[in-house]
């Protein structure tokens, strides 16, 4: 391969990824199948997904989305969202009950 033939390769490669990436970043999380992926207060690995939840509810006065999740070795196996203001609450919240 020429010069331009792996410069052409690398731009069409670089476009690609970012019309991909865009189309990623532009769904809404609401409709991914993870509620959370990160590690808990311990460091321990978490990965929450959608049919492990079996009860979801929303407290207004703090803001925050509160999931209830099966988890053979934790008593108490919830993951809370919180929001900034109620306005953002109540839109992720439309969007969950519509994709769930």
């Amino acid at each position: 391969m020429n010069f331009n033939n792996k410069l052409l390769f690398a731009l069409f490669i670089i476009f690609a990824g970012g019309v991909f990436m865009g189309s990623f970043l532009e769904k809404s999380e609401t409709k991914l199948n993870v509620i959370m992926a990160g590690v808990d207060e311990k460091g321990n690995a978490v990965c929450v997904n959608k049919n492990q939840v079996y009860l979801f509810k929303k407290l207004n006065g703090e803001n925050k989305i509160i999931f209830h999740y099966h988890d053979a070795l934790s008593k108490e196996a919830i993951v809370s969202k919180a929001f900034p203001d109620a306005e953002t609450l109540e839109t992720y919240w439309d969007q969950l009950i519509r994709n769930w």
